[in-house]
């Protein structure tokens, strides 16, 4: 009797909870310009806002609804810092971290482009339009980024039928 008990609890429990999807995957927003100081980011890739979506039973009964978690601490899986011009020659370093935030070594390169034959920073699959830059600051905009996969849309709370007329 007490292993039924044990097995029904454990399915019951099994159907209760949260996931939690990443909501903002990204520091940017194409095609806006942005001004940041040598040494800070350009474009950064990860996950800088969570979503709580109730799942099961604490969706169905308990009525619970989505929610932003507003405490949440970001993940940055990819970066691209500024690192100053030198004449006509950008210099850019790219990153990438592991899922619990150490960077991989690895993963680390330093990137030079010459803004006298282009405007352009073109990366992986990122374009990266220079609107001018100087070796305090760079204005940019981010015009193509990698193809990301698609975000649910958040769980709302279930609402009433209608009784048919």
């Amino acid at each position: 009797m007490k292993l039924i008990m044990l097995v029904v609890c454990v399915l019951v429990l099994s159907g209760c909870g949260w996931n939690h999807p990443c909501v903002n995957p990204r520091s940017y927003k194409l095609g806006e310009e942005i001004t940041t100081p040598v040494g800070s980011a350009l474009v950064q890739s990860g996950c800088f806002a969570y979503r709580y979506d109730p799942r099961g039973i604490t969706r169905s009964i308990f009525g619970k609804v989505s929610e932003i978690d507003e405490y949440s601490q970001p993940r940055i899986d990819q970066e691209i810092l500024y690192s100053g011009r030198q004449g006509d020659t950008l210099h850019v370093t790219y990153r990438e971290y592991t899922y619990d935030g150490y960077a991989r070594a690895p993963f680390f390169q330093q990137l030079y482009y010459d803004m006298g034959k282009s405007d352009a920073i073109v990366f992986q699959d990122w374009v990266i339009t220079v609107i001018d830059s100087s070796n305090e600051r760079i204005k940019f905009k981010v015009v193509k980024e990698p193809i990301r996969p698609e975000i649910d849309p958040p769980v709302t709370k279930p609402t009433k039928k209608e009784p048919v007329k």
